[in-house]
């Protein structure tokens, strides 16, 4: 599904009659943005900046004041096609806390209740959805939410929005509160929706996971965006991070402190592998030449 939003702009309430509209009241002020089908895509910026109402405009929880939606062509709002925004998923930041039913399986089912899939075709979808998440069905189906680690409540609040074949997966700060273990496990189950041809969309305040995971980055800075793609050259743009105040991530600043002194120029330094190869070209420079016999 393809996203694109023209001159978007938000505001809290309706403007009363003959009032002047100031543009520091509206949340977001004028967003041009294209999301293609099977992107991958991290939303960066300072708390109260815009982030969280952004998604919420994308799957349809709030209409925009001005400008104008399209998926997949289509203004879902202009046109009455509400069902478009089913085909975009959302996870809310802690969406374990959303967990309620005596059983895992009965969680991630409560999605499919009115629809008019059998009883066999629901089971069906609910085993595939927490496969896909990496919790085997027969291993927890049956267990009850609160006996789960955080990070498999994550997973299961994320199975509860995949049993309903969204095209686009918005998440709010999906790695809040989880330990690195569960963070790894998380990134990488978005990572094969991503490469199953799923668009994957998420809002981070962790500058390292954005370069490790996201191939763009559009960073709001009140209510617009001051940067659309690639985090590597953007977070290594100085005046940028000094717009929001951000440190250099550490990797940027390992590979640019090589380039200074060794000439090497890393294109992925949070990658082991390519620190690893950089290394050792370091290594084989300095090793001093032996000298032949007399």
């Amino acid at each position: 599904m393809q996203i694109k939003l023209t001159d978007i702009r938000f505001r809290h309430g309706k403007p009363r009659k003959r009032e002047m509209i100031d543009l520091s009241s509206y949340v977001l002020k004028g967003l041009d943005v294209t999301i293609e089908p099977g992107s991958k895509v991290a939303i960066a910026g300072l708390s109260g900046s815009g982030k969280s109402t952004f998604l919420q405009l994308l799957k349809g929880f709030t209409q925009p004041t001005d400008g104008i939606i399209e998926l997949d062509g289509i203004n879902p709002h202009l046109n009455k096609r509400p069902e478009l925004f089913d085909q975009i998923g959302y996870v809310f930041q802690y969406p374990e806390h959303q967990l309620f039913a005596p059983t895992v399986a009965e969680d991630v089912g409560f999605g499919l209740r009115h629809t008019k899939l059998s009883a066999k075709e629901k089971e069906t979808k609910i085993r595939q959805a927490l496969d896909a998440v990496g919790m085997q069905d027969s291993a927890f189906s049956q267990r009850s939410p609160l006996e789960l680690s955080g990070g498999e409540k994550r997973r299961a609040a994320i199975a509860g929005v995949l049993v309903l074949e969204p095209k686009v997966l918005l998440l709010d700060e999906p790695t809040a509160g989880l330990d690195m273990s569960s963070r790894i496990a998380l990134f990488e189950l978005l990572k094969n929706l991503n490469e199953q041809g799923t668009t994957v969309i998420w809002v981070s305040h962790q500058l390292e996971e954005i370069l490790e995971h996201a191939p763009r980055m559009l960073a709001l800075h009140q209510g617009l965006f001051a940067a659309d793609g690639a985090p590597e050259e953007h977070l290594a743009n100085e005046s940028l991070r000094s717009l929001f105040g951000w440190e250099e991530p550490p990797a940027l600043t390992l590979r640019r402190w090589i380039y200074e002194t060794h000439g090497i120029n890393i294109s992925r330094p949070w990658l082991m592998e390519e620190m690893a190869k950089a290394s050792q070209s370091i290594l084989v420079r300095n090793v001093p030449c032996p000298q032949a016999a007399i």
